[in-house]
């Protein structure tokens, strides 16, 4: 396992998933539009159109395939119960990993998932329901969440 991989794996492992979504802080909402910012930009350097919620595995986009099986090299993504959240955690472990393999793309996404896990670290969480992205007592719309600003 390489030094981001491993960093990163570090990182998750110190997550308190069971008290996610207990802590809610303004600085929440500026992850979550640096988050979409992030993608918007992904998408729309790569020419990428989705009408997809904004959890987009760069690896498959980037359509490369990492050599290290993630849930083995992170056991408490096993744990975690948020399929959308084990999901933006497994992404950021595989660029990592596609990185530390020396994958040229995947260099210029390493911090794409960044604000995510920021807000996972500072206790946040967040569930999609009936298309709206739900961040604490905030909801976010994802009919058009290419267009929205986060305030």
């Amino acid at each position: 396992m390489g030094e981001l991989l491993n960093d990163a794996v570090n990182r998750i492992s110190l997550i308190d998933f069971e008290k996610a979504g207990n802590e809610f802080c303004e600085s929440h909402h500026a992850l979550i539009s640096e988050y979409f910012r992030r993608i918007n930009v992904v998408l729309d350097t790569l020419s990428i159109s989705t009408d997809n919620y904004p959890l987009i595995r760069i690896a498959s986009v980037l359509q490369k395939s990492i050599h290290i099986d993630i849930i083995k090299a992170c056991p408490v993504l096993e744990d975690i119960n948020n399929l959308y959240i084990k999901a933006i955690c497994y992404y950021h472990l595989e660029i990592c990993s596609l990185v530390d393999e020396g994958v040229d793309e995947a260099n210029e996404y390493r911090d794409l998932y960044e604000p995510m896990i920021k807000l996972l670290e500072r206790g946040g969480s967040f569930y999609i329901r009936q298309g709206e992205m739900l961040v604490g007592p905030s909801a976010y719309p994802l009919n058009y969440w290419r267009e929205l600003e986060v305030m």
